[in-house]
């Protein structure tokens, strides 16, 4: 690929990844995944796994698997070399894996607190798990759903107007 970038962090890039992973982690956004999310954002071009490790000082296996995560989530694209096993990974142009998933955590306990309230709690207990059940579960198919309706807008008209 030409112009691949193989240069080392500026340190306002480096804080940006920093600030954005110390936000992340404590979604439950695994440390090596809340680092190289920003880091591929950053990147105009896919990277090597090599450069990755190299620019966040992280083991390449660590690299490896992140860059996985992060394409199970649908917030990073692999990208093979022709002619090579080689893999390179770039930011996809999804951004809604991570929160999906964590909006279908937010269901799967409402779910499980509505099955399960009746069978462990009795009165002024009862009624809060119901009211927490039922919450996490509206959560679910609200974010859900504005993650659908923002899909379409996008797929129609685009990027916000403000960044047209």
């Amino acid at each position: 690929m030409p112009n691949i970038d193989h240069g080392a962090l500026s340190g306002e890039q480096r804080r940006f990844i920093d600030d954005m992973a110390a936000l992340l982690i404590p979604w439950g956004m695994q440390p090596s995944l809340a680092q190289l999310y920003p880091y591929l954002l950053l990147k105009a071009q896919p990277v090597s796994l090599d450069d990755i490790a190299e620019n966040l000082g992280m083991a390449k296996s660590s690299a490896s698997v992140a860059a996985r995560m992060l394409e199970r989530y649908g917030l990073a694209r692999r990208y093979g070399e022709p002619g090579s096993k080689r893999v390179r990974y770039g930011a996809s142009e999804s951004y809604s894996g991570f929160i999906s998933s964590q909006a279908e955590l937010m269901g799967s306990l409402g779910r499980m607190i509505e099955v399960r309230a009746p069978a462990v709690a009795e009165e002024d207990a009862l009624r809060r798990l119901t009211y927490l059940g039922s919450f996490n579960r509206k959560m679910e198919a609200t974010i859900l759903d504005r993650i659908r309706q923002l899909t379409e807008e996008f797929v129609s008209c685009g990027p916000d107007e403000d960044q047209r």
